[in-house]
């Protein structure tokens, strides 16, 4: 009996029991560390990664999937017959996306391949990545399991703020906050996932201003089902505002995490954000 597979990439900064028990294909972005070109999370762990950032003599770059590894993952994943459904991260955050389009777009009428432009990354990404395969291993039809995915889009929001705009800038990322580079001096960006771009929200001087902005961020959501803050090694920012989100919604149910390697390149280091999901 054919079923739905589902398929992601490494910036969906999934654990690996949780990828093995639902079955999720993974596929690595690779990052760049001086002459060494590393899979993430197979050849490059998270921990590992910021083991060495610190140590970098210069910053790390990525490269997306290529439409090779593509080809060659959907001709294995539907040569039973399987349907494939792909949740990708943001397609103005990288090429990733683009690529499994065109690598789709060959079989499709003689296999079930869709392609799903999140425009989100990280654990954002793995929300959906998560709840798409849930809905695939109880046996949800390819049409439920997509409807699924795309309804959740809407509703999962990333704020944060970074020390600096160059690593958005040197990866590309950095998409209309653009305009913010010459007025940088002293500034703190407090930046919005919106449709899948980078955008500007607020400018404050400091990191307790920035990190009040993202308690009213997450303030203005009528419901939230669930929350996770990202940061770079920034434990204290992390406890600060966990104590500033308790005064003003008190018995939320918080989780932590650090970025990914892939985020974390493009961050850098000192970032901190929240990932709400409010619910369907």
């Amino acid at each position: 009996m054919s079923r739905v597979r589902i398929v992601t990439d490494s910036t969906a900064d999934l654990p690996a029991d949780i990828v093995e028990q639902l079955g999720i294909t993974v596929m690595p972005l690779t990052i760049h560390i001086g002459q060494k070109n590393l899979r993430d999370g197979v050849d490059l762990s998270r921990d590992e990664f910021f083991r060495r950032l610190a140590r970098m003599p210069t910053p790390p770059t990525t490269t997306p999937v290529t439409r090779k590894q593509f080809d060659t993952l959907f001709a294995d994943l539907t040569k039973n017959g399987d349907a494939v459904v792909a949740i990708l991260s943001s397609s103005k955050l990288g090429d990733t996306f683009q690529n499994a389009t065109r690598a789709a777009a060959p079989l499709l009428g003689r296999s079930k391949i869709v392609v799903i432009d999140s425009q989100l990354m990280t654990v954002g990404l793995g929300m959906l990545v998560i709840a798409a395969a849930q809905a695939a291993q109880r046996g949800d039809a390819l049409d439920e399991v997509v409807k699924l995915a795309r309804g959740m889009i809407p509703h999962i929001y990333i704020g944060f703020f970074v020390e600096t705009l160059d690593y958005l800038e040197r990866g590309g990322r950095i998409g209309s906050a653009q305009a913010l580079l010459g007025t940088m001096l002293n500034i703190k960006p407090l930046l919005i996932l919106e449709d899948g771009e980078v955008v500007a929200l607020e400018k404050v001087r400091t990191r307790a201003k920035a990190i009040e902005k993202l308690v009213e961020f997450i303030t203005e959501f009528a419901r939230i089902e669930r929350m996770i803050i990202l940061h770079s090694n920034t434990p204290d920012d992390v406890n600060l505002l966990i104590e500033q989100i308790n005064l003003v919604v008190p018995n939320l149910d918080i989780s932590v995490d650090h970025y990914g390697s892939i985020a974390a390149t493009h961050v850098g280091p000192d970032a901190l954000g929240v990932v709400v999901y409010e619910g369907m």
